[in-house]
């Protein structure tokens, strides 16, 4: 039986203008970058009207930019035939109902992503003929149209060969009905996300949150005063976890648990997590107590990736109590809900028991009208109670049927058959009856009970129900280890089953096995009988499809966790109980707009946002919208008005020499390095000899050419490939030679285009070699992951300077504090030091910190044999270099320079600053200069 996805449907959109405005664009529309007038953002508005509202036009505008995006690689698009066309009522309404062949260009196989499959709200383009380009649609006699998928339970969980659309306009125009012209589907991209902003934007429910955020109360820092007593009292205990945190980590979860308590008022709560402080479990070690404080929460963040981190850890963590408070470690599981797309959260072990289809799969095992708990519970008290009158009847039932074969087979010559279904069903014990029979019924009602304790939520059921099941699996397994036990003998079992009494008068007769596996028996009946009474005073509902299995798991779990967006579709649940507290984790990259899904969800009352303002914020396609602050957080918002801001202010991840500039620069030098990586030991292991790659370096690649690539999208730079792709060689080499077990290694760069060179040169050979790991992303791609060792491409070579997006602050502290142990950083250094950004400033510092090294010191590290003319060239200058120092006017001018920023002249000190810059210069420059000296 398939499940029918608690979704919303066409008609429960609350307005229809979002896929009308979408239909109404004209080709010209969709590639007008001036379609749309978007103002900017303002950080502060007068009422919740006009917050909700300002949001409109940069979200219509962001899926323009989008759609544009999708259409200018329209070639590459998943792309199918119809084969079959139906309009659907009511008629004129554009609607439906489409067949086609398998899906083309699917995105699967070696580029590792999966095929595509049609999801409802996917937005497709019908032609009538497979375009290559966009100018192909504007052929004369062309038709086309676009279209989404509409939800329908008819088609749920079918293949993706047969769905509903919604056309933009009439199809087939002109034609009969018998007459149906050949026409392509291509998905051109899923307006999932943005639909259920555009419906938030305009369903102004609980505005509770939304207040308090324009509101002047944001910025008071006082607590409710009725609850500080008890704030005092409750959150001692609640933070069973509180003396693996540190003391800021702490705070910032006291502080939330005590929002969380209070009644009499809403508030916001922000805590800072800079990288590598621990964010993720602090956000784990609060959803935990705030589970224990049976405080209904739900918690978002804006990615797939993120919510199955946060999930995972939290079932970790809760597992872990558990164990350690000697109880089940599964039990209690049922209060936790994991919502979303199974594909794209990929899931695993670590989340899999809390994932909402696989619970409303085994609990609908449970809970069938004819198969369910009740039944395995009736066959296993009568198996227990009853299973020597069963072994007699099974007796007398094959001694009566092989008498019957046999004469049979006289007169029939089946002997042989019957000889074999003989052997299948006879049993040679009572022994041998009683196990495979309690394989058969008691295993099942064993794994039923299982299935209930970790997935119906405590909150329904209560602890001492779960504790009366859990006490009948033990004596459930304690009755297996005996039965299953050699020292038992069938006789004296099917005896003392048959007559129990017979212990007290021939106990010495038995064996010890046999009476202890008696006593267990009266035991199990008597507790079982007692769980039956005891959970059909439970009052379980009579479910009669996963469907409402679906609904009872969300109106009682205590903690839900989704993606933002995801988060719409509980507005359509009506909840036992409402969700009281909002927790947003990676707030910071989630668009203010998006965060109004689930803070409209009724009763949520605060809000506990977790996030960084300093990494990289939601991804904006549009220029206009950038430039509007469309990617803001909610997050952001806050602190820029100054909200008070819980910091976590140790980090744990990075050596310090990685975590120095970053600290300085990104956060004012808050935060201190933990006692862990400022061990001696801390990245000491020596991967490779020299001071280029101790824990920090600049290696500076001035033989590098930046390019465009085919599409002329991104930006590459090969000589860099080369050089990356040689220290991941000359790293695994070290590895097969040292006694480590594991090492991994990050390749990241801010551009596309690199990655795409770099996997491509690097192929398959270490992405999981002997536990020498290797992964290759774009900055973007890698925020909130880590590796040992991290190589950075910054691709960019060119004498003015210029570095687009490489500048922005914000990814450039994503790069740098990826690393654990150790960081290297390949870029242009006469590039980057005139770039006027933040990557100036550490070029700077990497010469300060004696960081700063030339590749081209390093031939082995050069691609090919370098750059032989400029090897001659500098061999001819360097050549009687002491000589000319002391007499040539640039050297006399740079010692005043010298002399000027205070420092006491250094001859050899000089030498190396000009060497260092004389590096740096063209094979132009280096001429021109050496003629000057």
């Amino acid at each position: 039986m398939t499940t029918k996805p608690v979704d919303e449907s066409s008609s429960d959109e609350k307005n229809e203008g979002f896929i009308t405005t979408l239909f109404s664009w004209s080709l010209e529309d969709i590639f007008n970058e001036r379609l749309l007038e978007v103002p900017v953002i303002p950080k502060s508005v007068d009422s919740t009207k006009q917050y909700l509202k300002q949001f409109v036009a940069p979200l219509l505008e962001e899926t323009r930019a989008e759609l544009q995006s999708a259409m200018e690689v329209i070639s590459k698009a998943p792309f199918t035939s119809m084969t079959d066309l139906e309009e659907r009522k009511p008629y004129g309404t554009f609607l439906y109902e489409v067949q086609v062949d398998y899906w083309r260009n699917r995105g699967g196989g070696s580029s590792g992503n999966p095929p595509y499959r049609t999801l409802p709200w996917d937005l497709v383009l019908l032609a009538d003929a497979k375009p290559e380009s966009v100018s192909d649609l504007q052929r004369p006699g062309c038709f086309w149209s676009l279209a989404v998928v509409i939800p329908h339970p008819e088609y749920e969980g079918r293949s993706s060969t047969q769905f509903i659309l919604q056309a933009s306009k009439e199809l087939e125009p002109g034609k009969g009905v018998d007459e149906k012209p050949t026409m392509f589907v291509i998905y051109l991209m899923s307006i999932t996300t943005n639909r259920r902003i555009w419906n938030a934007l305009h369903m102004s429910r609980n505005l509770t949150v939304i207040d308090k955020v324009l509101s002047a109360e944001t910025l008071d820092k006082e607590s409710c005063s009725l609850c500080i007593y008890k704030q005092q009292m409750d959150t001692k205990y609640q933070t069973t976890d509180s003396n693996t945190l540190n003391e800021s980590q702490r705070g910032a979860v006291l502080a939330c648990l005590g929002r969380a308590r209070c009644n009499h008022r809403s508030g916001l709560e922000l805590i800072k997590g800079p990288p590598g402080t621990g964010k993720t479990k602090t956000v784990s070690t609060l959803l935990v107590a705030l589970l224990k404080m049976k405080c209904r929460t739900l918690t978002c963040t804006p990615t797939n990736v993120a919510i199955k981190e946060v999930a995972s850890r939290v079932v970790k963590l809760w597992k872990s109590e558990s164990s350690a408070n000697q109880n089940n470690a599964a039990a209690g599981l049922g209060d936790i809900l994991l919502l979303g797309n199974e594909e794209r959260l990929k899931l695993g072990p670590e989340v899999e028991e809390i994932y909402l289809g696989y619970r409303v799969e085994k609990l609908w095992e449970c809970f069938k009208p004819l198969s369910g708990w009740q039944h395995h519970l009736n066959c296993t008290i009568d198996f227990l109670e009853h299973c020597v009158v069963q072994f007699s009847v099974r007796q007398e039932t094959e001694r009566k049927n092989e008498q019957k074969t046999n004469l049979d087979s006289k007169f029939k010559g089946v002997q042989g058959r019957t000889r074999m279904n003989s052997k299948e069903m006879k049993y040679k014990s009572f022994l041998e009856y009683a196990r495979v029979r309690f394989r058969q019924t008691v295993l099942p009602f064993q794994n039923c009970m299982i299935t209930l304790c970790i997935h119906v939520p405590e909150s329904f059921m209560g602890r001492e129900v779960i504790e009366k099941i859990q006490c009948v699996i033990d004596s459930i397994e304690t009755f297996r280890s005996l039965l299953f036990c050699d020292s038992v003998r069938s006789k004296d079992l099917e005896q003392l089953f048959r007559r129990p009494q017979l212990i007290k008068d021939y106990s010495r007769c038995f064996a010890a096995a046999s009476e202890e596996l008696c006593h267990r028996r009266t035991r199990c009946i008597s507790t079982l009988k007692d769980l039956g009474k005891t959970l059909r005073e439970v009052g379980f509902p009579a479910f009669r499809s996963e469907y409402e299995i679906q609904i009872f798991c969300l109106k009682e779990a205590s903690l839900i966790l989704c993606t933002a967006a995801t988060s719409y579709k509980l507005h359509s649940v009506r909840m036992k109980e409402p969700l009281e507290v909002l927790v947003i984790d990676e707030a910071a990259q989630l668009k203010e707009c998006e965060s109004a899904i689930p803070l409209q969800l009724p009763g949520v009352r605060h809000a506990i946002l977790i996030g960084d303002e300093c990494q990289l914020p939601a991804m904006v396609q549009s220029k206009a919208c950038s430039k509007a602050e469309f990617g803001r957080s909610l997050f952001e918002r806050l602190t820029l008005l100054g909200h008070p801001v819980h910091l976590l202010n140790i980090q744990y991840r990075m050596h310090p020499s990685i975590s120095c500039f970053p600290n300085s620069i990104f956060y004012s030098g808050k935060i201190q390095d933990g006692d862990n990586v400022k061990s001696s030991t801390y990245g000491k292991k020596g991967y490779l000899p020299g001071p280029m790659f101790g824990p920090y370096s600049f290696m500076s690649v001035t033989g590098g050419r930046e390019e465009f690539d085919d599409v002329g999208r991104s930006r590459r730079n090969m000589t860099e490939v080369d050089i990356a792709l040689k220290l991941v060689k000359n790293l695994y080499k070290a590895f097969k030679g040292s006694k480590e077990k594991k090492l991994s290694i990050g390749l990241i760069s801010p551009y596309s285009a690199q990655v795409i060179a770099i996997k491509k040169k690097l192929g398959n050979e270490f992405e999981q070699k002997d536990g020498f790991s290797v992964k290759v992303k774009s900055v973007d791609g890698f925020q909130g992951g880590e590796e040992d060792i991290i190589i950075i491409s910054t691709v960019r070579s060119n004498e003015s300077g210029a570095i687009g997006f490489l500048s922005n602050a914000q990814r450039t502290n994503v790069a740098l504090t990826r690393a654990r142990y150790c960081m290297w950083i390949l870029g242009c250094g006469r590039t980057l030091m005139s770039s006027d950004s933040v990557w100036q400033k550490l070029v700077y510092d990497a010469k300060a910190r004696d960081c700063f090294f030339d590749v081209d010191q390093l031939e082995h590290l050069l691609p090919g044999d370098g750059n032989p003319r400029r090897k001659v060239q500098l061999n001819d200058y360097f050549k009687g270099f002491s000589g000319r120092l002391n007499t040539s006017s640039r050297a006399s001018e740079m010692k005043d320079n010298w002399r000027s920023t205070g420092s006491n002249y250094d001859h050899e000190r000089l030498q190396e600053l000009i060497i260092n810059k004389v590096k740096l210069m063209s094979i132009e420059e280096l001429a021109r200069l050496d003629v000057a000296m």
